[in-house]
């Protein structure tokens, strides 16, 4: 039994390695995925936020350009609106006059002629003397304004096409005051969209991106690659521009409201100025810098998980190899003494073991004086169980039984057995009437535990009712006596009310018990 005991013993240490090393191998698989993932977003992360800088640097640099430039000509403008009514200047000749209201500001490249307008939008005169001077401005956004609006100093319109030189500009206008406060006209200068195209065409930016310069309202005065069919389309509807308006500066993730591409937009208002620039970088783009190396670490990383399973399934199969091997071996010496001594059903022992066993144990008790303990098991209203439920279900309550005794006996300690229908025994050598009390209460409850269904007269979960008997049995003593016994305690235990345990302690010597080894 022993030996049997042994090989059992074995199998499961083998069982117990190979779950160890499947466990291994899952184990070092997640985490080669988790590493993996890791790496991943790390990279996808490390893109963004490259992306996110490189696009904030590249907008501080078109900010500063633009902002030097348009202040610079904006000062040559107030210089012209104030000069435009002193009575010195006015009373000089028109070429005297001109040399001295434009400075060479309204010469540097991309800048248009600066216009003095009086206020009914005639022309007095300009920076170009060759410049005609038939065209009125009356008719212009930004004149109109700045007539209408006291307290606007600077108006910015555009895209359009110049009345004088015919080109496409953005205008900049200021208003020119009278000394008594009046509205004298306008002093405007123009800013080619050619020196924005220039400007924005000498910056790299990836593929499907772009670089745009709003109006405040957002119109699109200029966009990098220039696309003439969006010149002057308005995105105020767009959720970029709403988001635009909520903070000086800053970055954002959105859809572009002209192409409806996805990109990562840094944006700033120009301070001072009603224009608003953004460097819009492509999220395909962004994506093309991580992606790459990306699928790199996922093949590397199926690859790494695929060779780690297949080692663990190789060292799995070995074992399987090795304790097939080993089971075959003794499979064939085993076989008949296993199905005569146990029960196919349940796996425990049969009746005939129990009849050898207790008789055996009733010997050597009685001899060495030591106390036995036998323990009988009965599932309450079984019969009732089968007819309602069938008898597939009721062998799965009597396996049930059987997995609660095998989990609370000890095999090397004692035996536990069916003998006969929904009963069961514990054959407990050497253990007193406290041990033996202990496990039938624990076995009676582990079946609580489990919960199997029955019927709701009979309290809606099986349970077992348990008998115990414990003794020192003398020489002249039969197995009978101590069957008795137990039987009459699980008699006792149904009568009760079934679902407890109750237990017959018949001591044969009153001398005290000692445990056998």
């Amino acid at each position: 039994m022993r030996v049997r005991w042994v090989y059992a013993a074995r199998a499961h240490l083998e069982d117990r390695a190979s779950r160890l090393i499947a466990i291994l191998g899952v184990s070092v698989t997640a985490g080669l995925c988790a590493l993996g993932f890791y790496l991943i977003c790390d990279l996808r992360d490390g893109a963004w936020h490259q992306a996110q800088q490189n696009a904030q640097n590249l907008l501080s640099l078109i900010e500063q350009s633009i902002s030097r430039n348009v202040e610079m000509y904006d000062l040559s403008l107030r210089a012209v609106a104030e000069g435009a009514t002193h009575p010195r200047i006015t009373e000089l000749d028109p070429e005297l006059r001109r040399l001295t209201l434009f400075d060479r500001s309204a010469t540097a490249s991309g800048l248009g002629m600066m216009i003095v307008a009086d206020e009914t939008g005639r022309i007095l005169i300009a920076s170009d003397p060759s410049a005609s001077l038939q065209a009125n401005l009356s008719e212009n956004p930004d004149f109109k304004a700045l007539k209408a609006d006291p307290a606007l100093t600077l108006a910015v319109s555009g895209p359009r096409i110049s009345r004088v030189s015919g080109t496409p500009i953005m205008a900049l206008s200021r208003r020119i005051t009278k000394p008594d406060g009046s509205f004298g006209g306008v002093v405007s200068g123009a800013i080619h969209l050619s020196y924005f195209r220039a400007l924005f065409e000498r910056l790299h930016i990836g593929r499907g991106s772009a670089i745009n310069l709003f109006q405040a309202d957002g119109t699109l005065i200029v966009r990098h690659p220039y696309q003439p069919q969006n010149v002057g389309r308005s995105i105020a509807g767009g959720a970029t521009y709403r988001q635009f308006k909520q903070a000086e500066r800053g970055v954002i993730v959105e859809r572009s409201a002209i192409d409806r591409q996805m990109r990562l937009y840094a944006f700033a208002h120009l301070a001072n100025l009603p224009l608003l620039v953004d460097v819009a970088v492509s999220a395909e783009s962004i994506r093309a810098t991580w992606w790459p190396r990306a699928q790199m670490v996922i093949a590397l990383t199926l690859g790494l998980s695929a060779a780690t399973l297949s080692l663990t399934l190789l060292l799995q199969r070995e074992i399987v190899r090795r304790a097939a091997a080993e089971a075959s071996s003794r499979a064939a010496t085993e076989e008949l003494a296993t199905l005569a001594l146990t029960d196919s059903l349940t796996g425990l022992a049969n009746r005939r073991r129990y009849d050898d066993f207790l008789a055996k144990e009733m010997r050597r008790s009685g001899r060495t004086r030591t106390p036995l303990s036998l323990i009988l098991i009965d599932a309450d209203r079984f019969k009732l169980y089968n007819d309602q439920f069938g008898h597939q279900r009721g062998d799965a309550v009597l396996k049930a039984v059987a997995a609660c005794l095998m989990q609370h006996v000890d095999p090397l300690e004692a035996l536990a057995c069916r003998v006969g229908g929904e009963e069961f025994a514990v054959i407990m050598p050497g253990a007193g009437a406290a041990e033996a009390r202990a496990i039938a209460e624990r076995i009676r409850r582990e079946m609580v535990v489990r919960q199997i269904p029955h019927a709701d007269e009979v309290g809606g979960a099986v349970t077992l009712s348990i008998g115990g008997a414990t003794r020192v049995p003398a020489l002249s003593d039969n197995p009978e006596t101590l069957f008795r016994e137990a039987d009459a305690a699980l008699y006792e235990a149904k009568r009760s009310g079934r679902n407890r345990v109750r237990f017959s302690e018949a001591l044969a010597d009153p001398r005290p018990l000692t445990r056998s080894a």
